[in-house]
């Protein structure tokens, strides 16, 4: 008889246990969605920042320009940023997020992190086309981001660290 109750107790502690562990499984696949979500609107924030400022320059007078900044960091973590032929790409913990134009957008950009030098982008509204830049000192050269990089124009053994930053930032060249 007390060997049948300390094994009911023993299976109902067993089963609440279960419960308990079930509940917390749950919780903790809910509170990852709910994460997930949550860095997926920031990155969708960031995005919304670029495609306004895009639309709004389209929309503008020829001449018009402006520079903008986006965040370094999307909730303390980095993230890449690329545009080609009119799409933005951000990838951001693994994920890639896009987002294009119905518009012609110039520009070729490809930064592997943002930082504090390279979060300033340009804005520009001629006759024809709306130009993107993240080189808002440097007069941007619209190959692929890759071009000076692949012809090693910006290193030789001649060249400081300094100069090939330099170089590398006039550019606006992808980060390796």
């Amino acid at each position: 008889m007390k060997a049948q109750v300390s094994f009911e107790f023993m299976m109902s502690i067993v089963i609440g246990m279960l419960v308990v562990l079930a509940l917390i499984v749950l919780f903790a696949n809910k509170l990852h969605e709910v994460v997930q979500d949550s860095r997926a609107e920031q990155v969708d924030v960031v995005l919304g920042m670029i495609e306004d400022e895009v639309t709004f320059a389209k929309g503008a007078m020829t001449g018009y320009t402006r520079r903008f900044t986006l965040p370094v960091t999307i909730e303390g973590g980095n993230y890449s940023f690329n545009l080609t032929e009119g799409t933005i790409a951000i990838s951001y913990e693994g994920k890639d997020y896009t987002r294009g134009f119905n518009h012609r957008v110039n520009g070729s950009l490809c930064l592997a992190d943002l930082n504090e030098s390279t979060r300033v982008f340009e804005v520009k509204r001629t006759a024809i086309e709306v130009t993107l830049s993240a080189c808002p000192d440097c007069v941007p050269d619209f190959y692929n981001c890759s071009y000076y990089d692949a012809r090693h124009l910006c290193y030789s053994p001649y060249m400081t660290t300094d100069e090939i930053n330099q170089c590398r930032n006039l550019y606006c060249l992808c980060e390796s």
